[in-house]
């Protein structure tokens, strides 16, 4: 008999990853260029309220929804920065990083059947927990001719009687596009008419580049009770390995749902880490802006590089710490193949390099690559020093 979860792929990411480590076991020098993992410390303060968190003795359970502290602290942040109208931290819950926070939400959305229209490409973790919670993903396809923009007529054309809500992640990962405000609210003024749920995915949030600014679209007029706001401490804090994400839920069978959700699965995050949470959130802001002025010095230097490489055709990336590119018609191949896989192969083979290939995040990102900038700025400086060379010997 099947089962839903042998649907589900081990990703193309993991296997990239694996691959690179196994090399670097054997003490080749690799870059670590497919991989969304901020190579920045957490802030001090953060560490230093885990470590008065552990010799406080705040190592027991706490509320499943997250505590009080953190909830409070997030409260007045989706409030005052991100604009949301939420009625109190009681419709905030903390999970165990943004990914888990989307896994609870389809299950406590969707119905057997009902269908969620997403952009392709697309992280692959989104298609598979709709997967999970019972529904059917429906891309829409992003062009480089649009600027990878998520088109509201485009999904209104995918809607159908089984479309259930409309997911919506800007800044794009994998694409780093990032969808204006005027946009943003044409896809609300579609939800209202055909009254779906929205779901939000902003972990990019504050990584923004050229004073591009975020718009949260729940903040827009008319998405207020149908918006479902995920948010992830991963990428503005570097807080990736300690696993704290929050969703905003303003209905409360939504929220009663969810609720039992999290408790049936963790239980509560990591006390230690909800307490760094409360600090990175509460405390000075500098190490955010600062990654971020990285993150756009990064971007600068691959995308330099990509533009006099051959093969490729880079699209400069607003958010995120993704570069995106096509591979041109006149890419030769390797080992007897042309795709994007045998492009990171190359890559790797070649140079140690990694990168994603763009088959991994749907059916619009066969023929093109991924780069994560994400890594260290040597390293990212490295690769770019390599890419011209390693693509101009294929």
């Amino acid at each position: 008999m099947s089962h839903i979860v042998d649907s589900i792929s081990f990703g193309a990411i993991v296997q990239v990853r694996d691959r690179l480590l196994e090399q670097q076991a054997k003490g080749r020098k690799v870059l670590r260029l497919e991989s969304g993992d901020p190579s920045f410390s957490i802030p001090e303060h953060v560490r230093e309220a885990m470590e008065k968190a552990l010799r406080d003795g705040h190592t027991h359970y706490t509320a499943s929804t997250g505590i009080p502290p953190l909830r409070e602290a997030l409260f007045r942040k989706v409030t005052q920065e991100n604009g949301l109208k939420v009625p109190t931290p009681d419709h905030i819950v903390v999970t165990n990083g943004g990914m888990h926070g989307l896994y609870v939400l389809f299950r406590a959305l969707l119905e057997p059947g009902d269908e969620v229209i997403i952009p392709d490409p697309m992280w692959t973790e989104i298609g598979e927990n709709i997967r999970l919670g019972g529904g059917k993903p429906v891309p829409v396809r992003l062009r480089p001719e649009d600027g990878y923009q998520y088109l509201p007529e485009a999904i209104e054309a995918a809607i159908t009687p089984r479309t259930r809500g409309i997911f919506v992640n800007t800044p794009h990962n994998p694409t780093g596009a990032v969808i204006p405000r005027q946009r943003l609210q044409a896809i609300v003024d579609l939800a209202n008419k055909y009254n779906l749920f929205l779901v939000s995915d902003e972990a990019y949030e504050h990584v923004l580049f050229d004073e591009e600014t975020h718009t949260s679209l729940g903040s827009l007029p008319g998405a207020e009770e149908r918006t479902f706001s995920v948010y992830s401490m991963s990428k503005t804090y570097a807080m990736s390995g300690l696993r704290v994400g929050y969703v905003v839920i303003p209905q409360k069978n939504i929220l009663e749902r969810v609720k039992k959700l999290v408790r049936c699965t963790i239980n509560g995050v990591n006390s230690v880490a909800q307490w760094g949470a409360v600090a990175a959130v509460n405390g000075p802001q500098d190490a955010t802006r600062a990654m971020a002025r990285e993150y756009q010095y990064r971007r600068d230097v691959l995308y330099a590089a990509l533009e006099k490489a051959p093969y490729l055709k880079p699209f400069k990336p607003s958010g995120a710490f993704y570069l995106w590119a096509q591979i041109t018609e006149d890419w030769p191949g390797y080992q007897g193949a042309r795709d994007d896989w045998s492009m990171t192969n190359y890559l790797i083979d070649q140079a140690g390099i990694g990168s994603s290939p763009g088959s991994a995040f749907g059916k619009a990102g066969e023929g093109h690559i991924r780069f994560a900038f994400s890594c260290s700025t040597d390293q990212v400086e490295e690769a770019a020093r390599l890419l011209p060379q390693v693509l101009s010997a294929a």
